[in-house]
C-alpha cells in the first residue's frame, strides 16, 4: 500500500453518450479542458518534499488542537487513526479529533472490529435489483451521485451521502468536488440524485443552495497544483452541500434517511458505497461498494485512512462508514473518500474542524 500510486480521484463522468473513464469533461467542449484527474504538476503523496528549515510553519496546514492519540471518552467508537500516531511521518496532522457523534436517523450502528460486510475491493453493485426505500437499507438510499458544472461550463460527477443533521438537508462529499481545480474556484452548480440508478432518480434530483469546505484545504491544495508539496491537503478533503427543498417543499432527510456521523476518527472497519467512473468496467451509472476490515493511516506521509478498494473517479465524495448494521445500512461515516491508487483509496478522518463545518453549512 506504501508504494502505490495514488492520483486524485476528482470526480466524473460523461453525460452524454460517451463512455465514462475517470473525470471527464461532458458535454465535450470544441476544445479539450484539462481533465480533474490530470493537475500538473501532479507529485505522488509518497514522494511529498519533507518539510525543510526554510518552510515558514505558519504556512503547515495544522488542525485545531488538541490531537489525541486516546479515545478521551467512557464509550469506545472505535480506534483512533488506525492504531497509528496522529502525526504522520512527513508531519502533516490529521482534523483533530472530538467527542462527538451523531446517529443514523433509523437503525443503529454495531460497535464492532469487523467492517459489517463481507470484505471487498472489487467495487461490486450495492444491492442490485433491490428498490431503494425510505424504510429499506440506509446506505442505498442516503448514498447518491452528485452532477457539478464549474464556472466555465465543465461538468464532472461525485459522490455523496446524506447526514442526519440538524436542517435535514446536508449532505457529505470531498472538498474538490465543491471546489474546481482547474478554474481553482467553486463549482457554479450542484445536484444530488440519491440512489442514482443508470439514469434513474427514484427519490428525484436535489439542487444545492450552498456548501461549504475547509480553509485548509484550499491553502495546501493551491501549494500542491503549484508543484511546491501537498502541505497536507489530504488531510482535510471533505466538505458539505446544503440542498435545497424539493418541489413537495420535503426536506431530503425526510424522503431517504440520514447516515450517522463520527467525529471521532472511528476506524472499526470500513464500508463506502459511491459511483465510481473509473477504471473500466465502472461507468458511474450504478451504485457500488467496498468494504474492508483493516484500515490504515498515514501511508505516503499523509493524514489519511485507507483501506483496500479499486473504485477511482467518480466515487470521490463517498462516506466512508464504519459499523455499519448490515440488516439496516445503519452507520458512522468517519471519513470520505479523497483519492486513490489501483487498489487502494484515502480519506481524511473526520474531526472538529468537520464538525464545526457541519454547525456552519447549518446555518
Amino acid at each position: 500500500m506504501a508504494n502505490a500510486r495514488r492520483s486524485r480521484a476528482a470526480a466524473v463522468a460523461i453525460l452524454a453518450a460517451v463512455t465514462l473513464t475517470g473525470c471527464i469533461i461532458l458535454p465535450p467542449p470544441l476544445a479539450p479542458a484539462p481533465l480533474p484527474t490530470q493537475p500538473a504538476p501532479q507529485p505522488q503523496p509518497t514522494q511529498s518534499a519533507e518539510p525543510t528549515e526554510t518552510l515558514d510553519p505558519s504556512d503547515r496546514v495544522q488542525p485545531d488542537e488538541p490531537v489525541s492519540e486516546t479515545d478521551p471518552t467512557a464509550d469506545d467508537v472505535g480506534e483512533y487513526y488506525a492504531g497509528e500516531a496522529p502525526i504522520t511521518s512527513d508531519g502533516y496532522s490529521p482534523d483533530a479529533a472530538t467527542d462527538v457523534v451523531l446517529q443514523p436517523t433509523r437503525g443503529t450502528p454495531l460497535l464492532q472490529a469487523p467492517a459489517g460486510l463481507p470484505d471487498s475491493a472489487a467495487g461490486d453493485e450495492y444491492l442490485p435489483d433491490v428498490a431503494p426505500s425510505l424504510t429499506g437499507d440506509l446506505i442505498h438510499s442516503t448514498v447518491g451521485r452528485l452532477e457539478m458544472t464549474d464556472d466555465e461550463g465543465g461538468e464532472y460527477t461525485c459522490s455523496g451521502t446524506v447526514v442526519n443533521s440538524g436542517t435535514q438537508n446536508v449532505v457529505i462529499t470531498a472538498a474538490h468536488c465543491v471546489f474546481s481545480d482547474d478554474t481553482r474556484s467553486e463549482m457554479a452548480r450542484i445536484t444530488f440524485t440519491p440512489a442514482y440508478d443508470d439514469g434513474d432518480a427514484p427519490f428525484g434530483v436535489w439542487e444545492a443552495e450552498d456548501w461549504w469546505y475547509p480553509e485548509q484545504y484550499i491553502t495546501a491544495n493551491d501549494r500542491w497544483l503549484d508543484g511546491v508539496d501537498d502541505n497536507g491537503w489530504m488531510g482535510f478533503d471533505f466538505g458539505y452541500l446544503r440542498l435545497a427543498p424539493n418541489d413537495q417543499g420535503q426536506e431530503i432527510e425526510d424522503v431517504v434517511g440520514g447516515q450517522g456521523v463520527s467525529f471521532m476518527a472511528e476506524t472499526n472497519g470500513i464500508v463506502l458505497a459511491g459511483y465510481p467512473a473509473d477504471p473500466a468496467p465502472f461507468d458511474g451509472e450504478v451504485q457500488r461498494l467496498c468494504s474492508d476490515s483493516t484500515v490504515t493511516y498515514g501511508v505516503g506521509g499523509d493524514p489519511n485512512l485507507g483501506v483496500d478498494c479499486t473504485m477511482g473517479g467518480g466515487a470521490s465524495g463517498s462516506g466512508w462508514v464504519s459499523n455499519v448494521d448490515p440488516a439496516t445500512g445503519a452507520g458512522l461515516i468517519v471519513a470520505v473518500y479523497s483519492n486513490g491508487g489501483t487498489d487502494d483509496a484515502y480519506g481524511p478522518p473526520l474531526g472538529i474542524t468537520a464538525y464545526d463545518g457541519l454547525l456552519a453549512i447549518e446555518g
